[in-house]
């Protein structure tokens, strides 16, 4: 587990990288046009840019507990059963994740198979920047997987968020 949790942090760090670039593009266009000129295709890589950055966070998001769940039941029913919700849920949520993953490789594959390219100026491989959602797709995928097993394990891996942490959250 402390591979995947390794990777999961990578992946996290990718996607700070990822929005960080949108920053430095978007500085970089004011500046461009300030002296009359445009960076080609600034908009697409911002586009992609912020596209990796999403799916890359995922995992270590959902593994941080960042990610929103709807605990009013939980708090309704005795342990043993919020234990079997929890469960039940997190196997729904890795069905779910799946049947994403499953269609977001086959949309990555046919973009390949077929060639496509963007229409902006620079003519770019659209396979190419979806990797980024189909890499940050199977990393959540696994993460899901191993709360899963550790569910059953009687244990879990996401880290709780505090009644406080969730307050400062809020304001």
């Amino acid at each position: 587990m402390a591979l995947t949790k390794l990777l999961f942090q990578f992946s996290g760090g990718l996607a700070a990288i990822f929005l960080a670039g949108i920053g430095m593009l978007i500085v970089a266009q004011i500046v461009a046009r300030l002296a009359g000129t445009q960076i080609p295709s600034a908009d697409d890589f911002a586009a992609w840019s912020m596209a990796a950055g999403v799916f890359l966070a995922l995992p270590s998001t959902f593994l941080s507990g960042g990610h929103i769940r709807v605990t009013l039941i939980f708090g309704a029913v005795s342990s043993p059963m919020r234990r079997v919700l929890d469960i039940l849920s997190t196997l729904f949520t890795l069905g779910l994740m799946a049947w994403a993953t499953w269609f977001v490789a086959e949309h990555v594959y046919e973009s390949y198979k077929y060639h496509e390219v963007s229409q902006g100026i620079i003519a770019v491989p659209l396979w190419i920047p979806q990797l980024s959602m189909l890499f940050g797709m199977v990393l959540m995928l696994l993460a899901v997987f191993e709360r899963f097993i550790a569910l059953l394990r009687g244990t879990d891996i996401i880290e709780p968020v505090t009644h406080s942490e969730a307050e400062e959250g809020s304001s």
